[in-house]
């Protein structure tokens, strides 16, 4: 199945960033953030986020005055938005719950922001966009990136670490900024924790990073802090979208789990109100064989000091 054209990306962003990802400036970047991060120094993260903004801004203004073509400053300009992007993802990954809520307001404020523009020859408004996706609307490669570092990284992450990243994605989803692709990294987290058939494993497992830990290795605990807040948080979401089968995904995101395969889930490839039920039944089923007291019933608080109320914290 092909990827979704509103999911690609042209060749010449994807060569820049790989080339940039591959070298030392881009390990140095994100370590900057690590260690600001780790000691709470958002006072000192807000400002460097800034000034990533101020000069993507000043870049498309600089070029769009100059009347360059696009090939000229695109690529350039969208390997800076995905290093923002990256150093929000470090921030939001290895910062502590009470920063996290903050992070939410700054990217719920660039999205506000609405589309970049600029004047030219006086009577030409130019809109600043990257592959379709309009700056800062649609939040380009914000999505398509969170799912790539998924795919590197959510393995080796300790149980907290992967708690603090999903609860600013899945409040931000909630918040309907880029929803419906966000939701993407929602269906990786509902699949592997719902769908796809794992040990149960400990409360007292270690909380610790570990490079050589694959998916395969992960157990259903691993997940389900992630999975909590990915329903409760995008709850309205989820449920909007899998009303609509809504399935703009590609095949190796959307697609079903072994579990839900063999409950007769249909496969359209992303959500649906099926899939939904799925998930609600089999949550339902992992919070009642740990809490009985609480009848199998989500958490349904979505408020910004709810960061504590999900399953590793005692529900």
């Amino acid at each position: 199945m092909t990827t979704p054209s509103s999911w690609s990306i042209p060749q010449e962003f994807e060569d820049l960033i790989i080339t940039i990802r591959a070298g030392g400036i881009w390990k140095g970047l994100r370590d900057d953030t690590k260690r600001m991060a780790l000691d709470s120094r958002m006072d000192q993260i807000l400002p460097m986020f800034g000034s990533y903004l101020w000069n993507i801004e000043d870049q498309f203004r600089s070029a769009t005055q100059a009347e360059v073509t696009e090939a000229d400053w695109k690529p350039n300009l969208s390997l800076h938005i995905r290093i923002l992007w990256a150093q929000i993802y470090t921030a939001a990954r290895f910062g502590s719950a009470g920063f996290l809520d903050r992070l939410v307001v700054e990217i719920m404020l660039l999205h506000g922001v609405g589309s970049l523009t600029c004047a030219r020859d006086g009577n030409q408004t130019i809109v600043a966009s990257m592959a379709n996706r309009v700056l800062w609307a649609d939040m380009p490669f914000f999505a398509e990136d969170m799912v790539y570092f998924w795919n590197l990284e959510f393995a080796t992450m300790s149980r907290s670490q992967r708690r603090n990243l999903h609860y600013v994605l899945a409040t931000v989803a909630g918040g309907n900024i880029i929803s419906d692709k966000l939701c993407a990294v929602g269906i990786l987290v509902l699949r592997e924790a719902l769908e796809t058939p794992r040990e149960m494993g400990s409360d007292d497992s270690e909380d610790t990073e570990d490079e050589n830990r694959t998916i395969q290795d992960l157990t259903v605990l691993d997940f389900l802090g992630c999975a909590e807040l990915w329903m409760s948080k995008a709850r309205d979401p989820i449920v909007r979208l899998s009303a609509i089968n809504f399935s703009d995904y590609p095949q190796e995101i959307g697609r079903l789990g072994p579990l839900a395969q063999e409950a007769g889930v249909p496969d359209n490839v992303g959500l649906s109100e099926e899939r939904l039920n799925f998930w609600r039944q089999r949550l339902h089923g992992i919070i009642r064989s740990r809490h009985p007291e609480m009848n199998g019933r989500i958490p349904q608080d979505r408020w910004p000091d709810s960061y504590r109320s999900s399953s590793t914290g005692g529900i």
